[in-house]
């Protein structure tokens, strides 16, 4: 309990100091820019394509995705004086319900910072592709960390789509070797340890799932400073 209690404290102090170490990094470093385009064919006959494209910066999402870390942090802290998160209470949807806002802070971090990874590692790449790579994942990783409910397990389909996904993207991903493949392997292994913080117990209780959640925010914080840097 003390070492649970310890990790997690941690885990909200990271998700606080990180956002000055954050600015500190995008004052200092140059902002990431990736490329994305979108293709029109003008002529289905002789099969003419017009491909539009655009270069966009990413420090905006960079700094959003660091600062919900920190308002997710200190909602987590609230809930625990509030005693929601506890050992003997069990996530269920009705307590999901309670903290829908905490929990959606906590879905956008998931979107933002995959929305980051997707376009700087596979870029110069299609604005659907990423939206549609962006989304899916995002689903597929709320389903599998939804409360179980009898009768209703789609865990079988969310794993079958976001692996699906991570294959089209190690595909579309240029180079396939060095830093890229890192991060993503990366962003894999933390959206792996959500989702089996969410479902390793078939009766998970707030605790686990809290402390789980406060550890991928804090790791694709960490994660989202590096892929500036980088």
């Amino acid at each position: 309990m003390f070492l649970q209690d310890l990790t997690r404290a941690t885990g909200l102090g990271f998700c606080i100091s990180q956002l000055p170490l954050f600015i500190f990094v995008m004052l200092y470093y140059k902002e990431p820019h990736a490329t994305v385009y979108t293709t029109r064919m003008t002529n289905a006959t002789s099969l003419d394509i017009v491909v539009n494209s655009d270069d966009y910066g990413f420090a905006v999402f960079f700094l959003v995705v660091s600062a919900l870390s920190v308002v997710f942090s200190l909602m987590t802290t609230q809930l625990q004086e509030a005693q929601f998160i506890d050992n003997m209470t069990e996530f269920t949807d009705e307590a999901a319900a309670q903290v829908h806002v905490w929990s959606a802070t906590l879905w956008a971090i998931v979107l933002l910072s995959r929305l980051n990874m997707i376009a700087l590692l596979c870029s110069p790449s299609d604005l659907f592709f990423v939206l549609l790579v962006v989304l899916s994942q995002t689903y597929s990783i709320q389903l599998m960390c939804a409360p179980r409910v009898n009768g209703r397990r789609a865990d079988t389909v969310s794993i079958i789509l976001y692996m699906l996904v991570v294959g089209i993207v190690f595909v579309e991903m240029h180079s396939r070797h060095g830093l890229k493949v890192v991060f993503w392997t990366a962003q894999i292994m933390a959206d792996v340890l959500l989702m089996v913080g969410h479902t390793y117990d078939a009766h998970s209780n707030t605790e686990t799932v809290a402390n789980c959640r406060v550890f991928y925010c804090c790791f694709v914080s960490g994660l989202g400073i590096l892929l500036y840097i980088a």
